[in-house]
């Protein structure tokens, strides 16, 4: 076969391209220090690199979700070891003022610090990293929270079935609420919460609420976060059968927002009806319990109710029985009159309300320093040296409460303010009469929610990176602000047996926040365990990741001197056959 000279140059020509290819490629893996670039190089390497680059892409980013959820985790270490060291001074004013060598002058200037101590677990409740609050939950929200009220509840049609609520600002339509009897809380619930999100005027605004029934009253709450979230129940004939005729709002700002939760006493006689509370200025509010008493149908005085109980012994006594100690337990209870605890017997003793003259109890068994309690009071008698009660024997006791504002007049729906706190009464069926109660509770409100915040740290792996403010602060064990809140009223109330329960509350509220610093400690090394394992697998993927897309430069050096001289040698040959070809015998 014969094999001619284009031929021959053809195999040759080719042989050096093919070099000078490998030359490029060669030179480009050395200045690239990768010897895979496209997927032509080698396709089935080529689509696994790929797959290692999105694996450590993946792997970086939960490093970063780590790192992130390590920060938040930190912060809220701190913050709880912060809110441990509180609480251990509250232990030690309890303990300390607990002791009869204090005078009411001595417990009242602890109460300072007790509220300042207060304020600072408030601020240390509302701790937010990067804009997000440490103790929220997934989200903030503003609500409406009613009274006390006891299902079975019953709605009858056109007698107590409406309501008028603004959501956000928006104010709904009149919302009827259907006709029945409602066995159960949640079942009220649902009730008033559909009515409400069928509400034209609040659907076409885009606002809804959700209702939930807590332990013993409705709560309704805006579905929106945030400052701007806010419900308030403004009117409706089933404000007072629904428990609306009074508690608080407040908005969802902060996940613990101080209240001022409303009430109209059970023995009122007029038909006023007193709006739920807020806090209108939280540096003046002050933490304390108010009563606004009507002196007339025009005028009212705001009582501070946080105050001494006194007792007195009748000079006529010739039992020893004697006072121990007194104090204001439920101040939603008190009524500012003037009371009698009035021995029938060495054994028995009545309760006489002296400013009405009613008989709130009598045939009452005494023993030595048992409590005696009645309107929201608490009082303490027990045997002097002289021995016990004789019959005959009366004591006297009466609330030294302050008056913050005097002679106010009254005006239907305007609004009352007083020590940073601001509600408002109107007439309902009738003015206010003479003698009529509105008490007013001051405390800390939880707005967060019971969401987790998680992180995904695997396939289908999360680890939480947050506590609920609910769980922590006002958690299933006790409400550590109520608790402190708890203690500072009985300092100013000179109340011993109050603050000898502050004293156990402190106790127990100090093993909440500890069992919340473990499940915190506990996320924290899950967390660096995680990291660790991560950090390993991240190794390993570089290293193979490596072995298949890098450059050996030593290698590849040594193949670019070696195709050199391949090039070199091929052109060599190259020209000895144009020598001796016909080509150039013809020339």
């Amino acid at each position: 076969m014969r094999v001619s000279d284009s031929q021959i140059f053809g195999g040759v020509l080719d042989n050096l391209q093919q070099i000078r290819q490998k030359m490029v490629d060669t030179e480009n893996q050395i200045s690239s220090s990768k010897k895979i670039v496209q997927p032509s190089d080698d396709p089935t390497t080529f689509g696994q690199i790929i797959g290692d680059k999105q694996t450590l892409a993946m792997i970086s980013q939960r490093l970063r979700n780590i790192q992130f959820g390590g920060q938040r985790l930190s912060a809220a270490d701190t913050v709880l070891g912060n809110v441990s060291q509180s609480l251990t001074r509250i232990k030690e004013l309890a303990v300390q003022l607990a002791s009869d060598t204090n005078t009411a002058s001595d417990r009242a200037t602890g109460a300072l610090e007790v509220k300042q101590i207060l304020a600072q677990l408030q601020q240390a409740a509302n701790t937010d990293v990067g804009g997000q609050n440490l103790f929220a939950g997934t989200a903030t929200h503003g609500r409406a929270t009613g009274v006390s009220i006891t299902p079975p509840t019953t709605v009858t049609s056109g007698s107590n079935d409406t309501l008028t609520v603004s959501v956000d600002g928006t104010t709904s339509g009149t919302i009827t609420v259907t006709a029945g009897s409602y066995a159960t809380g949640a079942a009220l619930a649902s009730q008033v919460q559909t009515q409400i999100n069928a509400d034209a005027t609040l659907k076409a605004a885009g606002k809804s609420v959700t209702v939930t029934f807590d332990t013993d009253h409705l709560v309704i709450a805006s579905n929106s976060s945030g400052g701007s979230s806010t419900v308030q129940v403004t009117g409706g004939s089933a404000v007072g059968s629904l428990g609306l005729n009074g508690g608080s709002v407040t908005n969802g700002a902060l996940p613990f927002a101080l209240r001022a939760v409303t009430s109209a006493g059970a023995g009122n006689t007029g038909g006023a009806l007193i709006s739920q509370g807020s806090v209108s200025d939280s540096n003046a509010a002050t933490f304390d319990d108010y009563v606004i008493k009507f002196s007339g149908a025009s005028t009212f005085d705001v009582y501070d109710v946080s105050k001494p109980v006194s007792v007195s012994v009748a000079g006529a006594n010739t039992g020893g029985a004697v006072a121990s100690d007194a104090g204001v337990i439920d101040s939603s209870k008190v009524k500012l009159d003037t009371y009698t605890i009035q021995f029938t017997s060495a054994s028995q003793y009545s309760v006489i309300d002296a400013t009405t003259g009613a008989t709130l109890s009598s045939g009452n068994a005494y023993t030595s320093g048992a409590n005696i309690d009645f309107d929201g009071l608490r009082v303490n008698l027990i045997d002097g040296t002289n021995g016990g009660p004789q019959s005959g024997d009366s004591f006297s006791v009466s609330l030294g409460a302050q008056k913050v504002a005097a002679s106010q007049t009254y005006t239907s729906g305007s609004a009352i303010t007083f020590d940073g706190l601001q509600m408002s009464i109107k007439n309902g069926t009738a003015a206010p009469a003479a003698g009529d109660l509105f008490r007013v509770q001051t405390g800390i409100q939880y707005q967060g929610n019971s969401g987790q915040q998680a992180i995904e740290v695997g396939d289908n792996q999360t680890i939480k990176t947050n506590l609920p403010g609910n769980q922590v602060f006002s958690g299933s064990a006790i409400d550590l602000f109520a608790a402190v809140k708890g203690l500072a009223n009985a300092l100013t109330g000179n109340y011993q047996g109050g603050i000898s329960q502050a004293n156990a509350d402190a106790d127990t509220a100090t093993n909440q926040v500890v069992s919340a610093q473990g499940e915190v400690g506990a996320l924290s090394n899950r967390l660096t365990a995680t990291t660790s394992t991560l950090t390993q697998f991240q190794g390993l993927v570089t290293a193979n990741l490596s072995n298949k897309q890098d450059t050996d430069v030593v290698q590849a050096i040594s193949q670019l001197q070696q195709q050199q001289l391949a090039l070199q040698a091929t052109a060599q040959v190259a020209s000895e056959m144009f020598n001796d070809s016909l080509l150039q015998f013809l020339k």
